[in-house]
């Protein structure tokens, strides 16, 4: 009887204890596996990305006064991406943008962090990372065609 009840009991907790998927951006290539914005205090220095997508080590610079935006993702296309143009939506508007710059070949798993402003804070809503814009090696370029709203 026991048995059967922590079975039930399982079966009934399994979607409440399931993490919700993550949203993707239809048509981008880009896979995001995390979307996380975050607060840090000047004690946790670590590398980031500017809003113009420039890379930062030098921790006598770290924006501590500000916010994050951590995204893990991966590129989907067949080809090299050279920017990705993110967008964190919150409660159904876009409320901050974050550019990544480099060179992302497809499969590798990229997992960078980005300043943001603090005062999006409190979000409203499940947030998650939209693709705004995506531009390849080969000088094509992605632009989604539904971005979310300002």
């Amino acid at each position: 009887m026991n048995f059967l009840r922590i079975a039930l009991a399982a079966a009934l907790l399994a979607p409440i204890a399931a993490r919700a998927e993550t949203p993707q951006t239809p048509g981008s290539n880009i896979l995001v596996t995390e979307c996380d914005p975050h607060v840090h205090t000047a004690a946790q220095v670590h590398p980031w990305i500017d809003p113009y997508g420039y890379w930062h080590s030098s921790p006598n610079f770290f924006p501590s006064w500000d916010a994050f935006l951590g995204i893990a993702y991966e590129n989907r296309a067949p080809v090299q991406a050279t920017e990705i143009d993110f967008g964190l939506v919150a409660g159904g508007w876009l409320v901050a943008v974050a550019k990544d710059v480099g060179k992302f070949a497809p499969g590798v798993k990229i997992d960078h962090e980005f300043v943001v402003s603090r005062e999006i804070f409190p979000l409203r809503g499940m947030p998650y990372c939209a693709i705004l814009r995506v531009k390849y090696a080969d000088g094509s370029v992605w632009q989604n065609p539904r971005p979310p709203e300002p």
